[in-house]
């Protein structure tokens, strides 16, 4: 309906006795409000992009410059501008987020932090004459971040917070179980590691499905993307490879990629989809190079890899228009 004819059919309501001027003001009023929310919104999420770029931007040069003058500062200095720039930013957040005044200032200090806090608490335990690469302290410097930044989003609530205490926390996870275990020659293989993996995957795509139904659900695609990545990656590398590959896991593997296939379907997850039929096709070829190189197996992997990246495509699209129509 084009203007004239609008304005035509309100004047007939408006003749009729069945529009008021005070209903067509409200309605204005309401649609100005409206754009003017959206502008805003535009705004905001334009203006905290341009934050978080400032803040990576700010990390970076104080890397070069720190780089440049390393050598002529003594061991005080060097605490000072990595352990305290890091702590300086952190604080900084945590006033500006607090007081709120700058739109996203505060969460562009508090990436500040997280990158620059870990190097700092390096370089201070190294200038103490401990080796920041053993586990213990790597559990220390783990759990202390992480605790900072629990602590910081329970202050706030912020999205981006949550992502550095999770990262933090697969740190720890990482450091605790390997400290745990210590030289124990029965973990020394690469096999502790993808087992470890393996769980971190599976508990990213259980808090994806636990911050679906909340204000965090914008964190669930990405803790579904990295979680389907590191559960099937991982469970793919402990099958092996011929001569010394498992049968255990080259059994099992088809059944957990087609439960992860039927989550994305259940979870309408794009992203759990695409990494598990990616992972399936890449499990027919290593299947058939291990076992069918020299028969017809190869070219028909191939073929019934094809179909299932379109069938990816299809279902892709469905999930979409599913989610749309939700």
């Amino acid at each position: 309906m084009d203007k004239v004819t609008l304005l035509e059919a309100v004047r007939d309501l408006a003749a009729a006795g069945e529009l008021t001027e005070a209903e067509v003001i409200a309605a204005v009023r309401e649609a100005d409000d409206t754009r003017a929310a959206e502008i805003a919104e535009r705004g905001g999420r334009y203006s905290k992009l341009l934050y978080f770029l400032g803040g990576g931007v700010v990390v970076i040069g104080m890397v070069a410059f720190i780089a440049q003058v390393w050598e002529e500062l003594g061991s005080l200095m060097h605490v000072v501008v990595t352990l305290g720039s890091g702590l300086a930013a952190f604080v900084t957040g945590v006033l500006l987020t607090w007081h709120g005044r700058l739109g996203a200032a505060g969460p562009a200090f508090f990436l500040i932090a997280a990158l620059v806090l870990p190097v700092g608490m390096a370089v201070s335990l190294d200038e103490a004459g401990l080796d920041p690469g053993k586990l213990g302290l790597q559990c220390l410097m783990a759990l202390v971040l992480l605790a900072a930044f629990l602590a910081a989003y329970r202050l706030f609530c912020a999205s981006s917070l949550l992502v550095y205490a999770i990262a933090y926390g697969t740190w720890a996870f990482f450091a605790i179980t390997g400290f745990l275990v210590g030289s124990d020659p029965r973990f020394a293989g690469r096999a502790f590691f993808e087992y470890r993996t393996l769980a971190v995957g599976l508990a990213f795509m259980v808090l994806g499905w636990a911050f679906s139904a909340t204000e965090r659900d914008g964190l669930t695609g990405p803790l579904y993307t990295f979680g389907s990545l590191a559960f099937l990656g991982s469970a793919l590398a402990l099958g092996g490879w011929e001569p010394s590959q498992s049968a255990f896991w080259e059994l099992i593997f088809p059944g957990l990629v087609f439960g992860v296939l039927y989550l994305s379907v259940v979870l309408r997850s794009t992203a759990l989809l695409a990494f598990g039929a990616l992972f399936l096709g890449a499990y027919l070829t290593k299947i058939t190079g291990e076992y069918f190189s020299d028969s017809m197996g190869w070219p028909l992997a191939l073929i019934v890899l094809g179909l299932l990246l379109m069938g990816v495509g299809f279902l892709t699209f469905r999930l979409k228009r599913i989610a749309d129509s939700g």
